[in-house]
Parts: C-alpha cells; sequence; structure tokens
C-alpha cells in the first residue's frame, strides 16, 4: 500500500500550483487502515451482473463473510494485521449464479471511516478503485510485471456498484467502494491488485468515460497518484481448466499474409499489381508469430508496422490470409474445420489503440466498430481451395471462420493495433442463429468460451487511395523537369508525401517523390496471377 506521497511535479497533483506537498494538498485524510470484505451471495434476476447490478439486488448466501485487513505501524509499515490474509471463492462454471459482494472501508488515524472523504468536495471525480492483475514479461533485456491489458486473460470478472446520496453512480461515476466480483477460470490462483487512483484533474476521458475496471488509461497512469495499492492473493476452486492453447489448436507458429487490392464482385478480392520499380508501394507482408510461454511473439523479422493505403470510397481493400503450423512445421489451419470444427471457431479482428497518424486528426469515428474498418469474411468450403481456380463455395458469410477476408479502412492517417482473436466456442459460435459480427465478441464469449492468446499487429493507414494522384504533373516526358524541392508543392502534396516517408521510415523527399511517380508510370500487368481467394 501506497500513501502520503510527497510531489515535487504540480501536474501529478489535484492542484494547479507546482512544488506542493500532495499529502497537505489532498482533499482528503490518508488511510492508515484498510478492511475488505468479500461476502458470498446471488443477483436477483437473470444476467443481473450485466445489467448495473445493485446492492439492492444482492443476497447473501449466509456464509461467513471473508475479511482483510491492512494496516501501517511504525516498524513494519503496510502489512496485513488480520489472521486471513486471502480469499477462498467459487468458479462460476461449477456455480454459475455466485457472485461476491466486495467492499472497501478506509480509517484515518483517529480510527474513523473516512470513505466519504473521496467523495465530498468534487472527490468522486478524481477518485477509482481498479482491480487488475499483473503479468511478468521481458523487455530490453529485463523483466518485469506489468498489468493484463487484455480482459479475456483474466480469472474474474468485475462490476460497479456504487451509490451516492442513494443514487446509483456505478456507470456513470465508478468508485469501486462497492461493487460485485466473480470468478470465471476454475482451479486457479493469482493476486488481485486492488488500486485506488487519485487523478491529477479528471478520471474521466474527453467522452466523459471513465476506464475499464481492470486497465487505467495512459494518462491516469502517467500523471496519477495512487492512495492505496494492495494485494489480495485470491484461490478459486475446482479443477483448473485445460490450458486454451491445448484445448483450441495446437499451434507453435502462425503465418498472416496481407495483400491490398480491389474487388471484381463482393467476395472477388484481387491483388493489385504493382510497379516493379516500387519499393515500398503495394508491398505484400508476410507476419510470422511464435509460441512462448503461452504468448504469440512476433518474428524479429516482421515489419514493425504494417503500412498500407486506406479507400474512403471502399474501392481498395486488403486482404489477410492466416494459416496455423505445429512443432513440426506441418499445415494445421485445417483442424479449424474438420470434424464439424468450423462449428466452433471464429476469428475476431479488433481495433485498439486508435490514435491519428502523420497529418491525421482525432475523429469521433475513432473506435472499435464497422465505422472505423470493415472486415468481409470470404472462407472457402474446401477451406484451402480458391473460388477462382478451384470453384470452391463461399461460406463466410453464414459460417465465419476468418482464415481469409479482407478489410476495408475508410479512415486514413491513423495507427492502431488490430488484435487477431481466435474462439473456440464449446457447444456453437452461433448467437441466436448468428455469427458475432467481426469487431465484436459477446460479454458472455469473452467470459465463457476458450481464447487462443491475441495475436497484435501493429497498423497504420498512412494515407488514401485518391492521395496518390498528387496535384503535381508527374506525367512529364522530361523527368528532369521535376522539382526536388519539396517546397514547389502543394501543403495536400506535401502531405501526403510525408505521410508515406513517416510510415516506411524514407529520409529523403526525393525518394517519396520517386515512389509516386512510378506507381503512376511504371509499367504493370493487370491478368489472373496474385492472389484471389
Amino acid at each position: 500500500m501506497a500513501v502520503g506521497v510527497l510531489l515535487s511535479v504540480g501536474a501529478a497533483s489535484c492542484s494547479p500550483e507546482p512544488a506542493v506537498n500532495e499529502k497537505e494538498n489532498k482533499l482528503h485524510e490518508d488511510p492508515v487502515r484498510a478492511v475488505f470484505t468479500l461476502q458470498e451471495g446471488t443477483l436477483q434476476g437473470e444476467g443481473k451482473f450485466d445489467k448495473q447490478p445493485r446492492e439492492a439486488d444482492f443476497k447473501s448466501s449466509g456464509a461467513a463473510a471473508q475479511v482483510i485487513e491492512w494496516e501501517t505501524t511504525q516498524a513494519d509499515g503496510w502489512h496485513v494485521t488480520s489472521a486471513n490474509d486471502r480469499f477462498k471463492v467459487k468458479n462460476t462454471q461449477d456455480n454459475p449464479n455466485v457472485v461476491y459482494s466486495l467492499k472497501m472501508e478506509y480509517y484515518n488515524a483517529k480510527g474513523e471511516m473516512m470513505n466519504h472523504q473521496f467523495f465530498d468536495l468534487g472527490q468522486d471525480k478524481i477518485h477509482q478503485h481498479f482491480f487488475s492483475m499483473y503479468k511478468e514479461v521481458e523487455f530490453g533485456g529485463t523483466k518485469g510485471s506489468v498489468r493484463v491489458s487484455n480482459k479475456a486473460d483474466l480469472p474474474y470478472d468485475y462490476r460497479y456498484a456504487d451509490e451516492l446520496n442513494g443514487n446509483y453512480i456505478g456507470e456513470s461515476n465508478p468508485m469501486g467502494f462497492q461493487g460485485f466480483i466473480r470468478f470465471v477460470k476454475s482451479g486457479t490462483k493469482f493476486t488481485l491488485s486492488v488500486d485506488l487512483l487519485h487523478a491529477a484533474e479528471s478520471k474521466f476521458d474527453d467522452d466523459g468515460k471513465a476506464s475499464p475496471f481492470y486497465l487505467p488509461a495512459k494518462v491516469l497512469l502517467s500523471t496519477g497518484l495512487w492512495d492505496i495499492n494492495v494485494k489480495l492473493p485470491v484461490e478459486i476452486d475446482g479443477e483448473p481448466a485445460t490450458e486454451p492453447s491445448a484445448m483450441l489448436l495446437a499451434a507453435d507458429q502462425v503465418e498472416i499474409a496481407g495483400y491490398e487490392g480491389h474487388l471484381h464482385g463482393l467476395y472477388s478480392f484481387h491483388q493489385n499489381p504493382s510497379a516493379k520499380e516500387n519499393n515500398y508501394m503495394g508491398k505484400n507482408y508476410r507476419l510470422v508469430y511464435h509460441m512462448k510461454n503461452g504468448q504469440w511473439v512476433a518474428d524479429e523479422a516482421n515489419a514493425k508496422m504494417v503500412s498500407l493505403i486506406g479507400s474512403k470510397s471502399g474501392g481498395g481493400v486488403t486482404a489477410f490470409s492466416i494459416r496455423y503450423f505445429d512443432k513440426a512445421g506441418n499445415d494445421i489451419t485445417g483442424k479449424l474445420v474438420e470434424g464439424g470444427e468450423d462449428n466452433h471457431f471464429q476469428h475476431f479482428f479488433i481495433a485498439k489503440d486508435i490514435k491519428p497518424a502523420y497529418g491525421g486528426v482525432k475523429e469521433s469515428t475513432d473506435e472499435n466498430g464497422p465505422e472505423f474498418l470493415s472486415y468481409l469474411y470470404c472462407d472457402t468450403s474446401p477451406w484451402d481451395k480458391t473460388h477462382k481456380f478451384d470453384n470452391a463455395t463461399f461460406t463466410g458469410e453464414k459460417n465465419p471462420i476468418g482464415v481469409k477476408g479482407y478489410f476495408t479502412f475508410p479512415h486514413s492517417h491513423k495507427t492502431f493495433n488490430l488484435e487477431v482473436c481466435l474462439m473456440r466456442a464449446k457447444e456453437s459460435k452461433m448467437v441466436g442463429g448468428k455469427a458475432s459480427p467481426f469487431y465484436a465478441p459477446t460479454e458472455k464469449q469473452l467470459k465463457e468460451e476458450a481464447w487462443m492468446p491475441t495475436i497484435t499487429i501493429p497498423m497504420n493507414i498512412y494515407m488514401d487511395a485518391m492521395e496518390l494522384e498528387l496535384d503535381a504533373d508527374l506525367l512529364v516526358d522530361d523527368i528532369s523537369s521535376l522539382s526536388t524541392d519539396e517546397k514547389t508543392y502543394s501543403e495536400s502534396d506535401r502531405k501526403a508525401l510525408h505521410s508515406f516517408m513517416e510510415a516506411f521510415g524514407v529520409k529523403s523527399f526525393e525518394t517519396a517523390l520517386a515512389e509516386f511517380y512510378w506507381n503512376l508510370n511504371g509499367e504493370r500487368k493487370e491478368d489472373s496471377t496474385g492472389f484471389w481467394f
């Protein structure tokens, strides 16, 4: 637990004044005792856990509450002082209706409960509990712990249930002094990190939304303080679930091929022919990932960023083809289909951390969903044959798997992480007779189905196809007449050229200009070769 922090940087405190004592500047005292109470019970109403549950909806099972207390002493600092030092809980696989009420109580040096101090005088707008789990990683030669950022990897789920002046604020103004938690992975032991954020300015983003319970926003991590940090060991009963990688697919390597192209019909993708003189535009991508310690790790030879041309008009698209291989190098992609497995498997493609790239601006559509990017499942039967050359039948519309399909990127000058997530449903991937959309598995699927580790692909949609046609006239007979002085080019041309330079790490303006020149003038052959579905 961390309290009473002295700050010398004003930006990280609630006051705009620099070089202040944050302990004196806070509008609340620092706790000297913390009590965490976990009570087993149920919620009244089917599916209530996902429908803004409130304290009034909770019914105790009658089991004794579990309590863990932390306290500070001069000799030992912050430490556990209760006889109980861990929570032992039931899993939702065997006990689907069981939830737990989790409450926090903080006390000052006088022994007075002080929870209200985090609500009074507008303090509710800058305080929020987070319930996180950490994992070990290695980066830059150093091993350390980082928050788990993929909710599907958490063995628990949580809902805020706070009230202020008798009004429910769990959704609009989450605090975490009271809430509900359930444990979704049987036979798991982990440490729940309970952290009370003290935001520098506001805990809400520009859209007025708070961070999810398990992952504070970057600005909160960089500028906020922590009034409370405690670790609560949790033991979930039951038999450990089979490891996802073994349950889903014994894959040791995955390869993803990417091709920019166009359409000859809804499913008739055809790879764009490119001028042989082009070194960057129209390049194909082959991304390789290796399974290491239960995670997909990018091969060192992979491009650091997949840089593509977007298409506001929808005429330009990018195909992805995914193949899985076992340790012996055998292609095992067919296991997603064979023996009726196609009724269980589905890839999802989710956009995360969307930001403006060079020349871009933040837009309301900068969030995961069909307005930001679209994907069409183009799976076939047989799965490894083409419609173009083998007369295979397209099955992606009614039975999407995602082994092959194409993206449309209507918003350019954007960077984001594309998360490729493979799910295997226990019974059926269909929900109400339909598959979930490519960008949005259901909450139930996220919690209850099996998932392969997530593949994360850094993306840069560096320009729109319409920007390829510069204002400058590149159709000249005398190449020497082309100016290489960027000051002679229009603002829109400079934006396009520098967007390209930024995407591919090109330093020379002349090199960038040559890429646009050859893209327009270079010889290419449009025929039946190239990648087709």
